[in-house]
């Protein structure tokens, strides 16, 4: 099972505004995305829209807290994490989240579902990546000789 691979990327908006919380002191913030369709069928056109619940840690999280709100829209990397529970009533539970790694902020906030784009943030686009994080301070641009 070595082999295995559970990757996940999507463009969506932001649902609500993100809930930031610390655990163990790092980090973690839930939000959740809907990412939305436009198809044609049968000479008609229609719409669908997925909804993700996602959670970020560490600094993508603080970063994620801080200057993302409802309706931003990001693209997201990561992968499918199951968490399992049982109910009061005794029977087993699951439910699916995107564990972000990396993610770019793009575009701007709707605002009051208008379809207008927020001025300050509709122009350049910011990303982060936990690979960063992984490198320390030093980081590991030193050692590539080009």
């Amino acid at each position: 099972m070595a082999n295995d691979i559970n990757r996940v990327t999507l463009v969506g908006r932001l649902t609500r505004d993100p809930e930031f919380k610390t655990v163990n002191g790092t980090s973690l913030v839930n939000f959740s995305l809907a990412n939305g369709r436009t198809y044609v069928t049968g000479g008609e056109k229609k719409e669908e829209t997925h909804f993700f619940d996602c959670e970020a840690w560490g600094k993508g999280a603080d970063i994620i807290q801080q200057y993302c709100k409802k309706g931003k829209q990001l693209v997201i990397e990561g992968r499918l994490k199951q968490d399992t529970w049982e109910t009061m009533e005794g029977k087993k539970a699951s439910r699916i989240r995107i564990v972000v790694e990396n993610f770019q902020m793009i575009g701007g906030a709707r605002e009051n579902g208008s379809g207008e784009y927020g001025s300050s943030a509709s122009s350049g686009s910011s990303s982060y990546s936990s690979a960063q994080d992984d490198m320390g301070s030093s980081g590991m641009d030193d050692d590539i000789p080009f």
